[in-house]
């Protein structure tokens, strides 16, 4: 077990873990957590409706447009009202996968559980993006060029704060993904 979880490790590529429910593979999530000192797990819990998207990041558009009509009518209450491109980091938030695939130091745990339960195009949609190593948030794209040094600040999955550079997000260590 162990060869088989450096070579998940080392090839960058995710470790598919089967059986039914108690077989281990939150506990081995964890456990490789622990060992590595690789900090939380990043859980994503799949339905029969769960998207990528899901598992990238939320973009609340409701609450933006929310906040731009209550600065048309008072220009200090929102923080999304006109001129204030910058905040649009307020209404998105990293999904489990994409807090996984943020640059850092070290890489991340992530268990996708119940993968068996998606829609039938999740797992191809799944290995596209872990292949590649990054994604796009085009609401952030489409406005880098107005927001201080191209960045927005978003909430992660585990409640950190993160500056994102031109929309993109880009892994530098693979995260150990347990699906």
């Amino acid at each position: 077990e162990l060869e088989v979880i450096n070579a998940a490790l080392y090839l960058r590529r995710p470790l598919l873990v089967t059986g039914g429910p108690g077989v281990g593979k939150s506990s081995l999530a964890h456990s490789v957590a622990d060992e590595l000192r690789l900090g939380d797990v990043l859980r994503w819990p799949i339905v029969s409706r769960t998207s990528l998207q899901d598992g990238l990041y939320h973009y609340d558009a409701i609450a933006r447009l929310q906040d731009v009509q209550i600065a048309a009518h008072d220009p200090g209450a929102a923080a999304g009202g006109p001129g204030a491109p910058e905040r649009i980091g307020d209404y998105i938030r990293l999904g489990p996968l994409g807090t996984a695939l943020l640059p850092s130091a070290r890489p991340r745990v992530l268990l996708v559980d119940e993968l068996d339960k998606s829609d039938i195009d999740l797992p191809n949609d799944l290995l596209n993006i872990l292949e590649e190593g990054e994604f796009v948030i085009p609401e952030l794209q489409r406005l880098a060029d107005r927001l201080p040094g191209n960045e927005a600040e978003v909430l992660t999955s585990d409640g950190r704060k993160v500056r994102i550079k031109d929309g993109r997000v880009a892994c530098t260590h693979f995260p150990f993904v347990v699906l």
